[in-house]
């Protein structure tokens, strides 16, 4: 008699194979590659007169995958679908039976936070049911979303340009950022004077460096707004008497922060490894999913998007043992109750905090089997983690206020040291630079009344400085406070403002465009709840409540819809059509024809020639900006150059070299070779220097190539990439 067959879905392959080795012969894993239903592109895809209700189709270029699942579902006596366990995965799983056209009886919902073996047979021997409640608040977000993008886009790509868009999220995130920048340009700096007194003991030949702080009183607060108050300051110090006025101590207590949740470790990516929220995402979904360690593919992670910071009891007694042998009992912390749940807290809540699957497979061990990013990613989680259940750091603190006297007129400085009395939690993970090693063994010997001599006094202008512009982690903390968007939703909105124009990034920080600040000005004038962070802080509340059955899905949608229609017909009444980004540089002395600074759907270029000088049959030539240019500041000759592109470089072996911009930037061009250049390079380069440069980069080609094999017309090589070997065929 024959076993009984069974399908497991989840997302992605890499999940299914990481999966596949927990389950028997009996189970077939397969991949729906993320979502394989969606609304229509082409039209709205919302009955507006029946409910909200969505009209969902099958997406084209999953038709062989869907195919294939429903070839396996056939022959299955049960179909198990394991996508994630959240909302999203909800969905996806949803939808998978929909395009199946499974029946409840044959359908399975299994979930997991961790992939691991008893997290998988767990879940198989104790499955559940597709949870509705959840699919209606994932449903009631598309469906939002979509009204939003749908009816809101076309009035600003009519009014504004062509080709923009609006979002519930992305728009209040720009405005987050306009907003910031506004207070950026509004601020008025304040002069003030530092002035640091250099003195030294009879104890010690180093000098100590006090900042003054206080006139007449130690408890006093004084600062010298000007140089006139400055210079009178250092005259008195100058003249005065200096002594030890007083010496405190304090001791510290430090405890560790919890295990990361998803915000939080796009914030630490960000501020230790310099990532962005989408690269760190990215990494972690991979991580979670399964990477190859000693030859065998392992999820290391648990699920990586959360809010909660619980953390299950078998994981809190793995890491304590590890703990005790690792560093010894006194370095394990005491016991922390549950964090409470907060009242925007989540379906995300349901997960535990991020940490790896496996608490004894520590970054030493792993050193050698992951890549350079999934081990930096899996360190910081792996160390975070093990910090949380870790004893407080304890710290002495001493405080030294030295008094000049100068006749009974008396100014204060101060310096300050830290000791280590307990490294704690910080012999595993440090959260900022409190741990200092820096020594201050010449100041213990300092005592109270001591005198002092003075070397020098120096005295420094500065202003205060305005707002800070925000990074990615710095703008995902005010998200997270604010209550906008959730974790899912951090990195894409940030990719998605980016991607868009409305934000550009300046070295790590983000800053408004000028398009932005016009959408955004646009948006604050006639949508004014649609960029309203309290409204949409209570809409996300008001979705989340879906799951809990405390509102209708599309009764929430129907008491936005109605005011919402109401402003896009005043909108579109009032709001100015305004000519954005178009400015004549300068006329073409060859053809005569005007150039033109554009922006379009893939961002700024320079056009040269339009309806007012082109003949019927003549057509205008575009040519796309350097990577370091700005549409704002580009001028005329620099307009000319890259008119005059693909330039020709040189000749090798009978073909051309030629250089241009493409899509990633400058690049020069060998028949179908393709090699990036630096800007500078574009119009410097000589045919000697772009011929070692193609040849370095074959050379450095050639030694990614395992194997080669010709197949028909073309090429098929087995080659080693960023995350091990595959295979390449044509494109």
């Amino acid at each position: 008699m024959s076993k009984e067959k069974f399908l497991v879905i989840v997302e992605s392959p890499a999940k299914a194979k990481t999966i596949q080795k927990y389950l028997g012969d009996q189970f077939c894993i397969k991949a729906s590659y993320g979502h394989i239903r969606d609304l229509p592109k082409s039209r709205l895809g919302v009955d507006l007169e029946n409910h909200f209700e969505p009209t969902y189709q099958n997406l084209k270029d999953k038709s062989k995958v869907i195919k294939e699942l429903q070839k396996e579902a056939s022959k299955a006596s049960m179909v198990y679908l394991a996508t994630d366990p959240d909302r999203e995965g909800e969905a996806i799983a949803w939808h998978i039976t929909k395009a199946l056209k499974l029946k409840d009886n044959k359908i399975k919902r299994i979930t997991f936070n961790e992939i691991t073996e008893s997290a998988i047979t767990q879940s198989i021997e104790n499955p559940g049911e597709i949870n509705h409640k959840l699919v209606d608040a994932q449903q009631a977000r598309r469906v939002l979303d979509r009204l939003i993008g749908y009816k809101l886009s076309p009035i600003l790509s009519k009014k504004i340009r062509r080709g923009l868009s609006a979002g519930r999220v992305q728009s209040v995130t720009v405005r987050i950022i306009c907003d910031r920048e506004a207070e950026i340009n509004a601020f008025v700096p304040k002069e003030y004077w530092v002035i640091t007194n250099h003195l030294k003991s009879s104890s010690s030949n180093r000098v100590i460096d006090a900042n003054l702080f206080a006139k007449d009183d130690p408890k006093s607060k004084f600062e010298a707004v000007n140089e006139t108050e400055a210079q009178a300051a250092v005259d008195s110090i100058n003249s005065s008497l200096h002594s030890v006025y007083d010496i405190v101590k304090r001791t510290q207590n430090r405890s560790p922060k919890p295990a990361f949740i998803t915000s939080t470790l796009q914030q630490d990516a960000a501020r230790k490894l310099g990532w962005t929220t989408k690269r760190t995402m990215i990494v972690a979904q991979q991580l979670y999913e399964g990477v190859e360690v000693n030859g065998k593919s392992l999820g290391l992670i648990t699920y990586m998007r959360t809010d909660s910071t619980r953390i299950s009891d078998d994981a809190r007694s793995s890491a304590e043992t590890f703990i005790k042998n690792e560093y010894g009992t006194h370095y394990l912390g005491k016991p922390k109750p549950s964090p409470k749940k907060k009242s925007k807290d989540t379906i995300q809540d349901a997960h535990e905090a991020i940490r790896p699957s496996y608490v004894e497979q520590s970054p030493r061990l792993l050193k050698d089997s992951l890549n350079d990013e999934h081990w930096k990613l899996y360190s910081l989680i792996w160390q975070r983690f093990m910090a949380s259940l870790m004893a407080q750091c304890k710290t002495e603190t001493t405080t030294w206020i030295i008094q000049s006297d100068n006749e009974g007129l008396r100014y204060y400085s101060r310096l300050s040291g830290s000791i280590t009395l307990f490294d704690g939690f910080t012999k595993c993970y440090t959260d900022n630079d409190a741990d200092s090693k820096e020594s201050f063994d010449h100041l213990k010997d300092l005592s109270k009344h001591q005198e002092l001599t003075l070397k020098s006094v120096d005295k420094e202008q500065k202003f205060t400085k305005p707002p800070a512009r925000y990074s990615e982690a710095s703008l995902v903390k005010e998200l997270e406070e604010k209550g906008i968007g959730r974790p899912s939703t951090y990195a894409p909105t940030i990719s998605t403002i980016l991607d868009r124009g409305y934000v550009d990034r300046e070295n790590k920080s983000l800053k408004p465009s000028e398009l932005g600040q016009i959408v955004n000005t646009q948006l604050e004038t006639h949508f004014t709840r649609i960029i309203d962070y309290d409204f949409t802080a209570q809409m996300e509340q008001q979705l989340d409540e879906i799951m809990d059955g405390k509102h209708i899905w599309n009764e929430i949608i129907g008491e936005f819809y109605t005011p919402f229609t109401d402003q896009l017909s005043l909108a579109d009444d009032e709001m100015e059509k305004i000519k954005y980004g178009e400015r004549v540089l300068g006329v073409d002395p060859d053809t005569k024809h005007n150039v033109i600074t554009k922006i379009g759907r893939y961002g700024p270029y320079i056009q040269l020639g339009d309806s007012s000088t082109l003949s019927d049959d003549e057509k205008p030539k575009f040519a796309s900006l350097l990577p370091d240019q700005s549409i704002d500041t580009i001028t005329y000759e620099d307009a000319l150059k890259l008119l005059s592109l693909p330039r020709q470089v040189g000749e090798l072996d009978g073909q051309l070299i030629s250089a241009n911009i493409g899509r990633y930037g400058p690049y020069i061009q060998l028949g179908k070779t393709y090699v990036s250049i630096s800007s500078d390079e574009l119009f410097t380069m000589n045919a000697s220097e772009a011929i070692a440069k193609i040849n370095e980069h074959n050379e450095s080609k050639a030694k990614t190539i395992i194997h080669s094999f010709d197949h028909e017309d073309d090429v098929i090589q087995v080659r080693v990439g960023r995350f091990g070997p595959y295979i390449s065929y044509s494109k």
